[in-house]
């Protein structure tokens, strides 16, 4: 005979395992994705040098940056007033 609260329990734990297995499917599958992107610019990559090496032109298409001008911001910190000198102690 199983008791009610046993049966709820496991009930309960079968939802949870549910629920973590379809988050374990969501970051499976985004970790895959960014495998393949990974993969595709290292493919990319050995493209352009194998092109270079059979001496074919490679255009590089570079992303045009634009000129952002940074403005440093000052710092107004207080000055801490100098550490006195110790002299030497005074004998008895």
């Amino acid at each position: 005979m199983t008791t009610s609260y046993r049966k709820e329990a496991i009930a309960k734990l079968r939802a949870e395992k549910k629920l973590m297995r379809q988050q374990e499917a969501v970051e499976q599958k985004a970790q895959l994705e960014a495998e393949e992107k990974a993969h595709q610019a290292n493919m990319a990559r050995i493209e352009k040098k194998m092109a270079i090496i059979n001496g074919e032109e490679v255009v590089e298409e570079k992303p045009v940056k634009k000129k952002v001008k940074k403005t440093p911001a000052k710092k107004t910190t207080a000055k801490k007033p100098a550490a006195k000198k110790r002299g030497k102690p005074k004998k008895s």
